[in-house]
């Protein structure tokens, strides 16, 4: 039997990680690349004893002729936010979804890991499982790169998606352990790491079995990290690991979290606020809920509970301080039930979306479960323009601006007390919900040529044609398309067979060196492996002048520094390092690649780049492409011609060197 997956990514290497995990799943040892692959979606045949299957790979949300992230909004209050891979299986001619993963290689940053909270929320309503891939055991690097504390979540991020798992399907986080770990880290989460779990479900998921038990595994596993992190918590009061358990025990009984906080674990909570223009009386507002609230799991994080016993007295201050709220909205807030509140700063003082601040009520969504009544308090300076569009039309504020969007889902009334709107304004969820929202086709089928090309295509070529190329030796460093997140650049001993690796990439260095798009080590052509830099972008005049100095330059100041990890070439587990390694023993190469759409466009780039090698993209109507490759040193000149000489492994890509 011959199955068809597709692999939907943000960007090639995000379906690269995707293809490696289902082979890992199905116990897949080797695949190639397929005669049919196009150069915009490479294609690979695999098969095991009992099946066949062609894994294409889709690289790109919202550049084809459908849009597969519709599948995942079938709710009027989905969020247009995409996880990084979607798997779905074609089946008469139409794409059913299977998966949706999120990979996180950047370190949980505090309380603002859940600035990915929205892409679990929106996919779980969709009921397709979502697996939330991050890394433990990384440590935050100074900008001399040497290591700072080590970075974790708020344990009440972790416990919010298996309680929303309870309500909807599963939603659960995945950790690994991260390339930087060191012993201690290891010891210590050494219960925490899930890879077996992992494979177990994507297994399942991919052969439609059920995977039950290693989802309560999973559970576990994530408790564990849970009362860890509660048993070495400083500086803020949270529950204990013995609550934490209770509170597990609550929600796999179907009991309310709230009731269980507000009857057994009633935490101080106040808030406090250091921007710039808050008005007086949101500060009344804080200092009143202040006085009544309880902390949900934590006595620091922005969200709180005003317990049934207290709301009344909370009400009657708060209708005092706003006399002008509407009649509804005070009916609304006066009902006997618990009140949740989160707290939304949401914008920068100039008035720019504060970008975790889009995750942070679906986060409390997730924790506090669908029946929770939650009202959102803005207090940040949005600009003075969103206040009219809020009044008039919330609807179409919800749907041009991310932040506003996941602040209407899952909130039930925003009450707004902001230094830049001359009104303290209040709204009901029948008055911001999206009334003509319409179900999704879900019979769809995605075609394998994009209607724009753009520069996920120039990765995505550079990368399948520098990684699958027969007759020249080449190991890829670093891939970093649109939406990649630069967690590491690898260079390869093959002497000591040791892949070594430097974390936590800085986009600029102190010497103002330019962070590459690509690394690739080239062997064999002289008598040392050859480093090629690479910038990619979509247009000739992307392209930042004098850009190969720099780029070169950066490798050349990551060698002086000490790698954070290594591991050797015949196994997956990395080990934490300080080897040094010598810029003496390569040589370095730099390139810049870019799609040629007009004319001179050629001659911009070759006057301005001062590269080693420019790849000039040129496509033609049918989806072929051509890519001339150009020169400007000896070393330069012996990869190009190397390159073209070898075999290219897309039929319809031709290479030549002019």
């Amino acid at each position: 039997m011959i199955r068809n997956l597709n692999i939907h990514g943000d960007n090639i290497v995000e379906c690269e990680r995707a293809f490696k995990l289902c082979k890992k799943a199905l116990s897949i040892e080797t695949s190639s690349i397929a005669i049919e692959s196009t150069v915009f979606c490479p294609c690979y045949n695999a098969s095991t004893e009992t099946d066949e299957y062609i894994f294409t790979f889709f690289p790109g949300y919202g550049r084809w002729n459908k849009d597969i992230l519709s599948l995942l909004h079938t709710e009027k209050d989905s969020l247009r936010e995409a996880p990084d891979v979607v798997i779905t299986e074609i089946i008469n001619d139409i794409e059913k979804p299977l998966l949706a993963i999120e990979y996180c290689g950047a370190l949980p940053a505090g309380n603002q890991a859940w600035q990915r909270s929205g892409r679990g929320y929106s996919t779980g309503k969709s009921k397709v499982p979502y697996l939330y891939i991050a890394e433990l055991g990384g440590y935050e690097l100074d900008s001399n790169r040497n290591r700072k504390a080590a970075r974790t979540p708020n344990p009440a991020i972790p416990f919010s998606y298996i309680t929303y798992s309870k309500e909807y399907s599963m939603v659960l986080p995945i950790y690994e352990k991260s390339p930087g770990c060191d012993e201690e880290s290891e010891r210590l989460y050494q219960n925490v790491f899930s890879e077996k779990q992992l494979i177990e479900i994507v297994e399942c998921i991919l052969l439609g079995k059920e995977y039950t038990e290693a989802e309560k595994e999973l559970e576990n596993k994530i408790i564990s990290f849970i009362q860890i992190k509660a048993a070495t918590s400083k500086g803020t009061i949270t529950l204990s690991e013995e609550q934490w358990k209770k509170a597990y025990d609550v929600i796999c009984n179907n009991e309310s979290l709230i009731t269980f906080l507000c009857k057994n674990n009633p935490i101080n909570w106040k808030k406090t606020a250091y921007i710039d223009g808050l008005t007086e009386s949101a500060q009344k507002f804080m200092n009143i809920a202040s006085k009544y609230a309880i902390g949900i799991t934590s006595s620091k994080l922005p969200m709180c509970i005003i317990p049934n016993s207290t709301k009344a007295d909370f009400v009657k201050e708060v209708i005092t301080l706003y006399p002008y709220l509407s009649e509804n909205f005070k009916k609304w807030i006066s009902k006997k039930d618990n009140l949740i509140i989160a707290w939304i700063m949401g914008f920068k003082p100039r008035g720019d979306d504060a970008r975790p601040d889009r995750g942070l009520v679906p986060f409390v969504r997730m924790l506090t479960g669908k029946n929770a009544d939650i009202l959102t308090f803005v207090y940040g300076p949005a600009p003075t323009a969103t206040w009219k569009l809020f009044e008039e039309n919330p609807v179409k504020l919800g749907s041009t601006n991310g932040l506003w969007e996941a602040i209407f889902s899952a909130s039930d009334a925003v009450l707004v007390d902001s230094a830049t709107s001359k009104k303290k304004l209040n709204i009901l969820k029948n008055e911001f919900q999206n009334k003509d929202f319409k179900p999704v086709d879900k019979n769809i089928s995605v075609n394998t040529v994009p209607i724009k090309i753009g520069e996920n295509d120039v990765d995505t070529i550079l990368h399948t044609l520098l990684t699958q190329i027969k007759g020249i030796d080449i190991f890829e460093g670093m891939c970093n398309p649109p939406g990649g997140d630069w967690s590491g650049i690898s260079v390869l001993d093959k002497k000591n067979k040791t892949e070594y690796r430097w974390l936590s990439l800085p986009r600029v260095s102190q010497t103002e060196a330019k962070r590459p798009d690509h690394v690739f080590q080239i062997f064999g052509l002289s008598d040392k492996p050859i480093l090629l830099s690479v910038e990619s972008k979509e247009g000739a005049r992307e392209l930042e002048t004098e850009i190969g100095e720099r780029l070169n330059r950066y490798l050349y100041d990551l060698l002086k520094t000490p790698v954070n990890a290594e591991k050797k070439t015949n196994v997956d587990d990395w080990k934490y390092s300080e080897h040094k390694l010598s810029k003496d023993n390569f040589l370095f190469a730099s390139a810049a690649a870019y799609i040629c759409m007009r004319e001179g466009d050629f001659e911009l780039v070759e006057n301005k780049v001062g590269c080693d090698i420019i790849f000039s993209y040129y496509f033609d109507d049918n989806g072929k492409c051509i890519i001339k490759i150009s020169s400007y040193s000896e070393l330069g000149k012996k990869i190009a011609e190397a390159i073209c000489k070898a075999d290219c492994p897309l039929g319809n890509l031709s290479l030549v060197v002019v």
